[in-house]
């Protein structure tokens, strides 16, 4: 019996089926969203952006680990009002982990994530939270917010190099402080929720946000054809 027994939990084992192998790959994103944001003067505007990531996609077997970042954003004029963001900023964004989990049916279920900071000075500019930029406007300067932003996805599909979906963006940010008497006096704390759509692309390894500067994007996100989140 002595003998026997690890001879055939050897035998038993043998039979099991091995492990799928893990794979790791590079995936671009793009997302684009629309929905509505009441602007001080202006009233309820709509809004329209742009969300340009890179990701580490782990792979193993119909289970997905996916750690995504920003390389850019890019929003709509409001009313002629344009805000911009340092490139710095985006570097230093950190975005929470998803997962993807493919069931035997081929339906997909995603995680959530989210992207937020408090107080800290994230860009490291020297003011707290991040930087946003205002143009377009006799009430232009810089303005200094928190931000927690929840992405919940849906009606994912993935494909062998890649996935589509749609997705509803959650946001709301406190502003901190400005740069400018009129920002001061008229910003204030914000909500808003957008919804729209995502595409990714496997791409070559090793690609970078900066090897994609100046390039077209590998991949574009189809127009929503929902009407925007109120």
């Amino acid at each position: 019996m002595f003998v026997l027994g690890p001879l055939l939990a050897l035998l038993v084992m043998s039979d099991l089926p091995a492990p799928e192998p893990t794979t790791v790959e590079t995936w671009v994103g793009h997302f684009l969203t629309r929905g509505t944001r009441r602007v001080p003067l202006k009233g309820l505007v709509p809004t329209e952006t742009q969300v340009f990531m890179l990701a580490s996609v782990q792979r193993q077997g119909r289970h997905l680990e996916i750690r995504q970042s920003f390389c850019r954003s890019e929003s709509a004029p409001v009313k002629n009002i344009v805000v911009t963001v340092a490139p710095t900023t985006f570097a230093r964004m950190k975005v929470s982990p998803a997962t993807l989990d493919v069931s035997a049916d081929g339906s997909a279920t995603m995680s959530p994530w989210n992207v937020m900071w408090g107080r800290e000075d994230m860009d490291g500019d020297g003011h707290p939270g991040a930087t946003f930029t205002v143009g377009g406007t006799f009430c232009s300067g810089d303005l200094y917010a928190a931000s927690q932003a929840y992405y919940t996805p849906d009606k994912v599909r993935l494909f062998d190099k890649g996935m589509t979906g749609e997705v509803r963006v959650d946001q709301r940010q406190q502003i901190l402080g400005a740069k400018g008497l009129c920002l001061r006096a008229m910003a204030g704390d914000s909500s808003e929720s957008q919804s729209g759509t995502f595409a990714y692309r496997a791409v070559a390894s090793g690609t970078t946000c900066a090897s994609l500067a100046g390039k077209p994007w590998p991949v574009q996100a189809a127009l929503p054809t929902a009407s925007p989140a109120k």
